[in-house]
Formats: structure tokens, C-alpha cells, sequence
């Protein structure tokens, strides 16, 4: 038997995403169904290669980017994610069976 102790409430310093970071993070997902992982890893390749994608400093410091709202910093993010899921998974990714966006979902 295990003991779970609940989870402790965030307290009011704790922020969520920015309306910026939810809607980069929902249009990587919308990209990438269907693909797999050597098509998620290309298309990480590609924005991460863009000029305008933060460089490995201004991710590690959590700054927001040119954007001001993280978007994209949150697009290289949710691809790394995806990338890591689809090489323990064979098949393609599919938001619907995605366990973080379910688990996204129903916190919400």
C-alpha cells in the first residue's frame, strides 16, 4: 500500500501559459497529426533553424522572445515533446490519444 498525499494548491505567484504559448502549443499539435517521427523531428528541425526562433540561451533563461508572449519558444517546446513521445511509440501522433493533452484536458 502507498501513501498519496494530495497535491499542494499553486500559490497566486504561480502563472499559467500565456494565450500566446496555449495557441503555439495547439498548433504544433493541429501540425503534427498524422506525422511521425522522422517528420516531427524535420519540422522541429525547421522552425528551430528559423531565424526568429529564440536561440538556445534565450530558451534556457525562459525569456519570451521576440514575440513577447513565448509563443514560439512554446512551438520548439511542444515539438520536443512530441519528438520524445513518438520515438518510444511507433505510429503516428494523434492529439486524441496524446496522454499529456488529455491529462491538459481534464485539468481544465
Amino acid at each position: 500500500m502507498t501513501y498519496e498525499r494530495p497535491l499542494a494548491e499553486p500559490g497566486p505567484d504561480v502563472q499559467g501559459p500565456t494565450p500566446a504559448e496555449k495557441a503555439g502549443r495547439e498548433a504544433v499539435r493541429e501540425q503534427a497529426q498524422g506525422m511521425g517521427h522522422h517528420e516531427a523531428v524535420a519540422a522541429f528541425r525547421r522552425l528551430a533553424a528559423a531565424k526568429d526562433s529564440p536561440s538556445e540561451d534565450e530558451a534556457e533563461g525562459g525569456e519570451a522572445g521576440a514575440d513577447g508572449g513565448g509563443r514560439r519558444l512554446a512551438e520548439l517546446e511542444e515539438w520536443e515533446r512530441i519528438v520524445a513521445q513518438l520515438s518510444v511509440h511507433a505510429g503516428t501522433y494523434d492529439a486524441e490519444s496524446d496522454p499529456y493533452v488529455q491529462g491538459e484536458r481534464a485539468a481544465h
